[in-house]
């Protein structure tokens, strides 16, 4: 939310590929800053025409592999 604020940005976008929890809820009400889930990443890149999935395990190994 800092980095919105100083960057002069009217609004923020934080997308996780999980879930957030009622804690990041509570901070962004108020504040213009959308929160996406995975979910939700994926179903507005379904309605865009774009395949995508989210496979953690997959992600992970990857990162490994760049270490």
């Amino acid at each position: 939310m800092g980095n919105t604020m100083n960057e002069g940005a009217m609004k923020g976008v934080l997308v996780t590929t999980s879930n957030f929890g009622p804690d990041a809820y509570e901070f962004a009400q108020g504040k213009p800053i959308t929160l996406v889930s995975g979910a939700g990443l994926l179903s507005m890149l379904a309605n865009t025409g774009y395949k995508a999935r989210i496979d953690l395990k997959e992600a992970k190994a990857l990162l490994k592999e760049q270490e």
